[in-house]
């Protein structure tokens, strides 16, 4: 009776602290995985610093309204540069989940070349602008133009013009709700 008196508080101390190793172990174990984790992240953080990811898109401070003024004034160089001649410019905004789209459509005319090096320069800056929408339509035009100083049997073709309609955006994230 006595020893029984005496094992027993040691007995229950002993569960009581192999139920502590074992939690213990848990956050052990908890603590180790985030440790290995903490390399993986601080690896992606450099290749972000290293790659210039924030650069691909606009800043989530930054208001819409003053996104599409940005994409505004980039898609209008743009064009300026590639000599296709604007018609039209408004304002298009594509609200989503965790995306906001800000961004304007734009009607220009020009050749087919000035087209293509439009599209890549809008597509290939930074940030990234997105074409939503586009719709190209021949221009009626006369197909042959004669040449100069060339006989009247010899012709050149024109270039084809066309008048094209896109709506361009830049997608900033949303602000996380907390909850």
């Amino acid at each position: 009776v006595l020893l029984s008196a005496l094992l027993g508080p040691v007995v229950a101390r002993h569960r009581e602290y192999d139920a502590q190793i074992a939690r213990d172990r848990q956050v052990l174990e908890r603590l180790t995985k985030l440790d290995v984790s903490r390399e993986r992240i601080r690896d992606a953080a450099r290749r972000y610093e290293e790659d210039d990811l924030a650069s691909l898109v606009y800043s989530q401070e930054m208001p819409p309204a003053q996104v599409a003024l940005d994409v505004q004034k980039r898609v209008t160089e743009i064009l300026d540069k590639s000599n296709a001649e604007v018609k039209t410019v408004a304002a298009y905004n594509l609200p989503a989940d965790e995306f906001q789209g800000s961004g304007i459509k734009v009607t220009f005319t020009g050749s087919m070349e000035s087209v293509a090096t439009a599209l890549h320069e809008i597509e290939s800056g930074r940030p990234l602008l997105v074409v939503e929408e586009m719709d190209i339509k021949p221009l009626m035009q006369g197909r042959m133009m004669r040449g100069g100083n060339q006989n009247q049997n010899q012709q050149q073709a024109a270039p084809q013009s066309v008048q094209v309609q896109l709506a361009v955006v830049a997608y900033t994230p949303l602000a996380r709700k907390q909850g």
